[in-house]
């Protein structure tokens, strides 16, 4: 990602791109580029202009701020003698954006296991929902390993866009409560 005020209005602009082939290319469409900055409309007047044209100039470029992103798989990061040592997680993981993670000896079997919820539905028509994670129990080791727990062992069938989620105790009974974009509350019983 380029930021820089490139429309010199004042406020920066996030211009995002994605490489193939080691060549840079704009995420963004024109209209969604040309709605961020109006003036790249008389630059770019049809769509064919925008896609072989290099959007910012190299001055833009030089004097911005660039931001990469390495990693985008979901991972998780264990503490070994105060280095943190970067763990990928089971596929199951990879199935659809996480927004909250709880950490807890589920199973009680006194390993960490973790709980991934997520889900991501409001994205632009271009990257379509992402939404496949129905709650995704993984079954830890004690050692930093995790496996899988499907559904049907995990008794979890969570739809939505998972916003919030904790652990509370009624009555001594431990759930976990979980908040889904314009859903009721779910309350599932930890066994």
């Amino acid at each position: 990602m380029y930021c820089g005020d490139f429309d010199n209005n004042g406020t920066v602009d996030p211009f995002l791109n994605f490489y193939m082939d080691g060549k840079s290319y704009p995420f963004v469409s024109r209209d969604e580029l040309t709605a961020q900055l109006p003036g790249m409309s008389q630059k770019f007047k049809s769509y064919k202009d925008y896609a072989n044209a290099d959007i910012l100039s190299k001055d833009q470029l030089d004097n911005s701020n660039k931001l990469f992103a390495n990693e985008s798989n979901t991972v998780c990061f264990l503490n070994r003698n105060g280095k943190f040592v970067k763990k990928a997680l089971p596929i199951e993981a990879q199935f659809s954006v996480v927004t909250k993670i709880i950490a807890d000896d589920f199973d009680k079997d006194g390993k960490k296991d973790l709980l991934l919820l997520g889900n991501r539905s409001d994205n632009r028509l271009k990257i379509g929902s992402i939404d496949a994670n129905y709650g995704c129990l993984l079954k830890g080791d004690g050692k930093g390993g995790f496996v899988y727990v499907p559904q049907t062992v995990s008794g979890l069938s969570v739809k939505g866009d998972v916003k919030s989620a904790s652990e509370i105790t009624i009555n001594k009974e431990k759930y976990i409560l979980i908040g889904t974009s314009n859903q009721p509350l779910a309350f599932y019983k930890i066994n």
